[in-house]
């Protein structure tokens, strides 16, 4: 009888015992606090399906090699013709027909799943959520909605970079691991850069191409002062000075003149190259997703072949210019003189 009540006492004490550590699990589940770590990336990237498809396959493999208990993924997709689509699963996304008109905002990724931790106190799965947010079409209202939230000065800086990584981590070693996965993945993408090689060269060196048609409508109104003062050393026209110092003073001022205005128009001329052939080169699509955005990409293309084309008409106009002004100046002083 003795041992029985032993055995009894025994067997409660086991049992509260249990009922503890799995009050203390639960209770480390729910007010146990993540941290979370954000990479934002600036580079300029192109993404395309097999990429995505990439990155999920290196994440898992993974977490793979830790006890996964539960895990989902959600995939949200913006267009252009302000139609989300929201997938609440992988398959969802995988079996998605891209064949659509639309064109490709943003696209974001989440990973949300539970590890039991290795050497952790409480055996009980530890929640970690990894969100990939590839795109930065934000209009200037949109920024603006994002400052006048309330929101935190991260929550900017992550709506304008090109792609970031946030990670809300319980674990920080499995933080750094994800982290060094997205981080590599981001690098071995391809560049997203002009669909001509002469727009990066053009763009580069844009401040060089403005000056340098000044200089030639300068240069131009160089060669018309030149003519100026071979008419004036040899004209008897009435209206003209007869003292050669009233001469040279009128010479003086006529030059300031000349040189001011062919300054003024090749000022206006570049300016004008500079917002209306520049300012429209285009970058190839971020994403190549759906055929709205091959035919962007097409669209892309023909647009700046016909810039390029501005640009080099522009020049050569620029450099007409001094052909031009010596042949007015020829005639000038054949009428003159």
């Amino acid at each position: 009888m003795k041992n029985d009540i032993i055995s009894s006492s025994n067997s409660k004490a086991v049992s509260t015992t249990e009922q503890i550590k799995q009050f203390q699990s639960l209770y480390y589940l729910i007010k146990g606090k993540r941290d979370t770590d954000i990479k934002l990336f600036t580079k300029y990237k192109e993404f395309n399906y097999s990429d995505i498809i990439e990155l999920n396959t290196k994440i898992y493999k993974k977490l793979e090699l830790h006890k996964l208990v539960t895990d989902i993924v959600n995939v949200t997709i913006g267009f252009d013709n302000k139609e989300i689509k929201s997938l609440g699963n992988w398959n969802e996304f995988t079996n998605t027909d891209f064949g659509i008109s639309a064109c490709t905002k943003y696209i974001t990724l989440e990973w949300d799943f539970n590890l039991i931790l290795p050497n952790q106190t409480h055996e009980v799965p530890q929640t970690h959520t990894i969100r990939v947010r590839i795109g930065n079409s934000l209009k200037t209202s949109e920024i603006i909605q994002v400052v006048f939230q309330g929101g935190e000065a991260h929550d900017l800086e992550e709506a304008q970079a090109q792609m970031s990584c946030k990670i809300d981590f319980v674990n920080s070693q499995i933080c750094n691991e994800l982290k060094t996965i997205v981080s590599e993945w981001y690098d071995t993408l391809k560049n997203n850069s002009h669909d001509h090689k002469l727009i990066k060269f053009i763009v580069k060196h844009k401040n060089k191409f403005h000056n340098f048609i000044i200089i030639s409508f300068l240069t131009a109104g160089t060669i018309l002062i030149n003519y100026l003062y071979s008419i004036l050393s040899s004209s008897s026209l009435s209206f003209l000075p007869k003292d050669d110092n009233h001469k040279l003073f009128f010479f003086l001022t006529s030059s300031v003149l000349v040189l001011f205005l062919f300054y003024r128009m090749g000022s206006l001329y570049a300016n004008q190259m500079l917002r209306q052939r520049f300012g429209k080169l285009r970058r190839n699509p971020m994403f190549t997703f759906t055929k709205g955005d091959k035919n962007k990409f097409n669209d892309v293309k023909k647009n700046n072949k016909k810039q390029l084309e501005g640009v080099f008409k522009t020049i050569i106009l620029s450099i007409s210019a001094n052909g031009l002004t010596t042949l007015i100046g020829y005639i000038l002083s054949k009428i003159i003189t």
